[in-house]
């Protein structure tokens, strides 16, 4: 079940972050490549803002590609800027999302074991209590695995 959880929520990393666009470092290169080329993206900073875009789109329509503003693969290869690899980055981040559900899952199956032995004893408050212990300590492995994970991700 932790395997199904944990490919679920790389898929959907996947998903949203590879839509956000281009690494920081490629948005870089695009920057510098349209800055030697005469167009004036703004700050060399790995940011792609509206000054970046405005001098993609114009650069875009001067090379007779589709004026999106977008720093596509069309467009990178134009200017000839190679895409940071995204491998490296969700390979991460699937590591991330593994070791912090393995944890938390652990944590959380400490806490129902000794909430059972409690209640084995007829003491239900304690048992409760560890329960609950356990629950919150494998929720906060899990969250700081996702939150390792989305930065990861986000790099890309």
């Amino acid at each position: 079940m932790h395997r199904i959880l944990a490919a679920s929520l790389l898929g959907m990393f996947l998903c949203a972050f590879g839509a956000l666009g281009q690494s920081s470092e490629t948005v870089r290169q695009a920057q510098q490549a349209l800055k030697d080329k005469g167009y004036d993206p703004g700050p060399i900073d790995g940011i792609n803002g509206p000054r970046t875009e405005a001098a993609v789109r114009k650069y875009q329509d001067k090379e007779h590609l589709d004026a999106d503003g977008r720093l596509g693969p069309k467009t990178l290869d134009s200017l000839g800027v190679k895409p940071a690899s995204a491998g490296t980055q969700f390979g991460k981040a699937g590591e991330n999302v593994k070791e912090s559900y393995s944890k938390g899952g652990k944590d959380i199956a400490g806490g129902t074991k000794e909430a059972g032995s409690e209640l084995k004893h007829g003491e239900v408050v304690d048992g409760a209590k560890d329960f609950g212990k356990g629950v919150a300590h494998g929720a906060e492995q899990v969250g700081a695995g996702t939150g390792h994970a989305a930065k990861n991700a986000a790099k890309v």
